[in-house]
């Protein structure tokens, strides 16, 4: 539901500290005490 959502414009945030439903999403960013440590594509 989350994807087709997104494929219609909806900007979707996931906060999670699982890689594997990290892959779910397009973007991936990366955090380390509030501040970017790494930014990446799926």
């Amino acid at each position: 539901m989350l994807r087709e959502l997104n494929d219609e414009g909806t900007t979707i945030v996931q906060v999670t500290h699982s890689e594997k439903n990290a892959t779910y999403g397009s973007r991936v960013v990366h955090l380390l005490d509030g501040k970017i440590e790494q930014e990446g594509r799926y």
